[in-house]
């Protein structure tokens, strides 16, 4: 990297924080992988809010300004050592996951994670040779595919048919092709993440019954939550994998809220958002843990029974169509078909 390039990302930093009303200090220093810009002074705690969403938003703008230019590796924006804190925290996750999937053999998940985050688990993954990771998305059947749809459609029509309004209908159909694979991919992806969301909640009941068993039984939250995710990965071990994820961010991290809100992020269920809010006030007020599990679980209970009752009053309504449009017909076959048949008869043999 040149010292002018140098020079330049910096006033463009500074020129950002000062639009911003910051007083901060910049520098640029490179690394091994890239570059590593820093800023300095309290008045950057700003950036730092809601988990670094506006020190991501600086990294990104950066990267998108000078990645013509920025030809060797990550351009990595950090304040008051956040950005390494936190690196350091996903390296350390990303080896103890490794560990683990080099000990039991299973294929383990971590995320979503944006692309930065995802090259340091690459990396750290990357140092133990009996074990490999790779990124899992739907960009390509997204994007990718429906473009070459496109393309391979369109220059084939283009070659095989003649010019005219005669190629407007061939071309609809390529564009309604590539329309349909792109929405189909996330439908596909919505019809599994709701089956994957309700196999979790079928065992969130038994999650809060061992959990309270194994808390009244003298262990703390964090044993009783590994414990009960080793006794629940048989019957349920994607609930398992997802909690066995949280108590490994909180041993990592010490960071409890932390690991309790990435659990919520990552199953949007009004069963898991409670159960992380009731884990989050017991550490917060101390309130006794088995009392709070023991009392989410008599909630649940009564929320699962209005469900059932909810389901079974509709029945009637749902059950009006085919009552109308499948029974009454034959219904009226029965009842009125003879009557008609008589009719019939009789003016068959009057006339």
């Amino acid at each position: 990297m040149t010292a002018d390039l140098e020079t330049r990302m910096v006033t463009f930093v500074e020129a950002v924080m000062s639009a911003m009303g910051l007083s901060v200090t910049v520098k640029c220093t490179p690394i091994e992988d890239g570059t590593r810009i820093t800023v300095d002074g309290d008045e950057g705690e700003r950036l730092l809010r809601r988990k670094g969403a506006g020190l991501d938003a600086l990294q990104h703008i950066v990267n998108a300004v000078f990645r013509s230019e920025h030809t060797k590796g990550h351009i990595a924006v950090d304040c008051l050592d956040y950005r390494k804190g936190k690196d350091n925290e996903l390296r350390q996750m990303a080896l103890l996951l490794a560990q683990r999937a080099a000990t039991t053999g299973e294929t383990l998940e971590i995320g979503p994670l944006n692309p930065y985050a995802r090259r340091i688990v690459h990396l750290a993954v990357a140092e133990d040779p009996t074990v490999s990771s790779e990124s899992i998305g739907d960009a390509f059947l997204k994007t990718v595919l429906p473009l070459g749809t496109v393309l391979v459609g369109a220059a084939w029509v283009l070659t095989t048919g003649r010019a005219g309004l005669g190629l407007l209908v061939p071309l609809a159909t390529v564009l309604a092709i590539a329309l349909a694979i792109s929405k189909g991919v996330d439908i596909a992806v919505d019809v599994i993440r709701k089956k994957r969301l309700a196999r979790i909640r079928m065992g969130v009941a038994d999650l809060l019954e061992l959990l309270v068993i194994t808390s009244e039984a003298g262990l703390g939250p964090q044993p009783a939550l590994h414990r009960m995710a080793g006794e629940l990965e048989a019957a349920h071990p994607e609930l398992a994998r997802e909690v066995l994820q949280m108590v490994a961010e909180m041993r990592m991290t010490n960071d409890r809220r932390a690991a309790y809100q990435a659990l919520a992020a990552r199953v949007p269920l009004p069963e898991i958002g409670v159960f992380t809010q009731t884990l989050d006030q017991s550490d917060t007020y101390g309130t006794p843990f088995s009392r709070a599990m023991r009392t989410l679980m008599v909630e649940l209970r009564s929320d699962r029974l209005l469900r059932v009752e909810e389901k079974a009053a509709r029945l009637p309504v749902i059950m009006t169509v085919p009552l109308i449009f499948c029974i009454m017909p034959a219904v009226f076959i029965v009842l009125v078909g003879p009557a008609v048949l008589s009719i019939l008869d009789n003016i068959i043999a009057g006339g």
